[in-house]
């Protein structure tokens, strides 16, 4: 299903969201749990997200950050969280977790499947989305009014990262190949600049990083994974732990689990309160954030690991191997842990 997506988003909460967030309920023990997070002598849990210009992560990480969810739980066995964005996004946070340097990230599950079928030692937790938010944006100068315009152009993308994946799919839409463009790897907001300047034709943006550029005529949307099939385009965002991390203390991925679904019942408390906290904390029109938004809220945010999500993985791996982006299959079987997602919501059901 269609559902808010991972859009980077960010800047402050205005007075009146907050407002509204108080009629729902649970604001003096959200404020309670953001107090308690500035006790010292809590030992430092690393959890990164990937940013496309933004410190803000999306969706039930963002909130449990925002509303101190995640320390709330994280606190009494002796620790904080520690949140980190990655420009760079999936290259830079493997290396991070290679050098362990991180714990635990949530990022796309594409990015999670390649990192696992290149040796990194991490453990799949969960799935916290399922979409697609990805657009390809051209350069009004580049003479591209859809993708079948796309041979020989210059176009921006991020390598072994979700971006990738999406473009090679935008291209065999058109009846393409990647041999057939002049690829160019970078980051999202270098792709964004290219495209302002002319020197790219086009870019793979997160949706949003785009409206800008579309506004004043610099450029043009000319696919949309959202609106696109969603047997093809559509993924679920994962959330992993580094083994040893987790092998040390299940716990704390019990915690910060058990922070998350909290986040998405403050969600489902107040929906439209939610999109008017994405669009502040991403600078974002408020649109943009509805434009990919899902009504149904348990849709959006799975905190689960069924069958659909471990098979989307399962046919992206496929396509990674089948496409020269990763040379080994994953054993699924080594990479799911499903007891921490179960201990954590029947934990979180009791407490309620």
């Amino acid at each position: 299903m269609r559902k808010l997506s991972k859009v980077a988003l960010s800047l402050a909460l205005s007075v009146i969201v907050l407002t509204g967030f108080v009629a729902c309920g649970n604001t003096k023990k959200d404020a309670n749990a953001k107090k308690d997070i500035l006790s010292t002598g809590l030992k430092t849990v690393s959890i990164g997200f990937p940013s496309g210009g933004s410190d803000w992560p999306s969706g039930v990480l963002g909130v449990g950050k925002e509303y101190g969810y995640i320390d709330e739980y994280l606190k009494p066995l002796g620790y904080k969280a520690k949140f980190e964005s990655f420009v760079g996004a999936a290259p830079a946070i493997h290396e991070a977790l290679v050098s362990d340097k991180l714990d635990y990230v949530v990022y796309a599950g594409f990015a999670g499947v390649l990192g696992k079928s290149k040796g990194i030692d991490i453990t799949l937790l969960s799935a916290n989305s399922f979409d697609s938010t990805w657009k390809l944006i051209a350069s009004d100068k580049s003479g591209i009014k859809d993708i079948k315009d796309l041979k020989g152009k210059k176009i921006a993308y991020t390598r072994g990262a979700a971006p990738q994946a999406y473009l090679i799919k935008v291209l065999e839409e058109a009846g393409l190949t990647f041999d057939d463009i002049e690829g160019i790897n970078s980051t999202i907001p270098d792709g964004v600049a290219g495209v302002t300047t002319g020197t790219i034709d086009a870019a793979v943006v997160v949706a949003g990083q785009e409206k800008a550029l579309v506004d004043d005529g610099t450029a043009r949307v000319i696919h949309f994974g959202f609106k696109a099939d969603p047997d093809t385009y559509f993924e679920p965002s994962v959330f992993v732990a580094n083994t040893k991390s987790l092998t040390k203390n299940p716990d704390v991925a019990v915690a910060i689990y058990k922070g998350l679904l909290k986040a998405r019942d403050k969600i489902a408390e107040n929906p439209e309160a939610y999109y008017q906290l994405s669009a502040e904390r991403s600078g974002y029109d408020l649109s943009v954030i509805k434009e990919i938004a899902n009504p149904d809220i348990e849709a959006a945010f799975p905190l689960t690991l069924d069958d659909k999500y471990i098979n989307s993985l399962k046919k992206i791996n496929k396509f990674e191997v089948e496409n020269g982006l990763a040379e080994n299959s994953v054993d699924f079987s080594k990479f799911v842990d499903k007891s921490i997602g179960e201990k954590a919501a029947k934990e979180y059901a009791a407490e309620k």
